[in-house]
């Protein structure tokens, strides 16, 4: 099996490979890790190009000869392993333009199993890159949009190949990770909750996540709040009066909360099921947008609510149950 992992600079995905490697070798598992980078850098050195630290300044057809080289010498390498993991970037954002990080021929030499694009909170990257010397003139706006194309080209190449794709967080467990490329009948759940209605409620948040580290010993959990980059958008709001907001960070926001509610809807998509833990009969447009959209794509939807049902709520489950307890038990029975 062969996986490819992609993600921006900065984004955690060779240090989330790092640790999966460590897991995976602690298993006895035949299984190899590159990363195409650092191979370019290696079969460049044989051939006499010494790539500096801003090897993006490099001419670009250089860069691809050396892509294309490093690629031929993984595809051998990976032959001789029963699982490969490759780690690549799909496209460069560098000094205000996008720039080739793979091409849809360069995947083709590739037997690529399952694509994985991997994310982190943007707050988390915007410092990682501050603090690395190639990166440090990043701006907000300009890693916000070059997040979105690293997984929009994911998404494509995967559709090219036609194989699995998925997004998942840095901070996604290894064990779910684990279960993602190596045991695929067991099914995976979106857990949904009203984030913005409780979030003067911390311990129900705590709550409603230990429920879903519950769940996680028999499924694979996406956890909206694995990425936090909402609460970087509401202190940007609170930092300043709207009225004193600069440009850029209003777009910076409005592109915050537009790239949450797309990666929530993937994290849909990439899901069995969709558990919806609703403690409160306040209105939550998000939890019940998630909710037709689960529905849009058949997925099925059980609820926890304790609450009078609308028959407009109960339309959009295939059930509802009262307490944790009882959905945990009949998920269990069920899946």
């Amino acid at each position: 099996m062969t996986t490819i992992f992609t993600g921006i600079s900065c984004s955690g995905r060779k240090e989330l490979m790092h640790d999966f490697q460590q897991l995976c070798h602690g298993r006895g598992m035949d299984v190899r890790f590159f990363n195409v980078g650092d191979m370019m850098k290696q079969t460049a050195a044989e051939a006499g190009i010494e790539f500096t630290e801003k090897v993006l300044d490099s001419d670009q057809p250089v860069l691809a000869l050396a892509r294309r080289a490093a690629l031929y010498e993984i595809a051998n390498l990976a032959q001789t392993n029963e699982h490969a993991m490759i780690g690549i970037h799909v496209c460069f954002r560098w000094r205000g333009i996008l720039i080739e990080g793979c091409s849809y021929r360069d995947m083709l030499q590739l037997p690529a199993d399952m694509f994985i694009n991997v994310i982190d909170n943007l707050q988390d990257i915007i410092h990682r890159m501050e603090n690395n010397p190639q990166w440090s003139g990043m701006q907000q706006d300009e890693i916000n949009v070059w997040l979105d194309e690293e997984e929009f080209l994911t998404k494509q190449l995967a559709a090219l190949c036609n194989k699995p794709y998925y997004v998942v967080s840095r901070h996604l467990s290894l064990e779910h990770l684990y279960d993602l490329l190596f045991t695929p009948h067991k099914k995976k759940l979106y857990l949904s909750y009203p984030i913005t209605l409780l979030q003067e409620i911390p311990e129900q948040i705590r709550e409603i996540r230990d429920f879903g580290a519950e769940l996680a010993k028999d499924f694979i959990v996406f956890d909206p709040l694995d990425i936090k980059d909402m609460e970087l958008a509401k202190s940007l709001e609170v930092l300043d009066a709207p009225a004193t907001l600069d440009e850029l960070d209003r777009v910076t926001i409005d592109r915050i909360k537009t790239r949450t509610i797309s990666r929530d809807y993937q994290f849909i998509r990439q899901s069995d099921f969709v558990v919806v833990v609703y403690p409160t009969d306040k209105l939550s447009p998000g939890v019940l947008s998630e909710m037709n959209f689960a529905s849009r794509y058949n997925k099925p939807v059980y609820a926890v609510y304790a609450h009078e049902r609308s028959p407009f709520f109960e339309n959009l489950c295939e059930q509802i149950f009262d307490t944790p307890a009882q959905i945990t038990d009949f998920l269990r029975r069920t899946y």
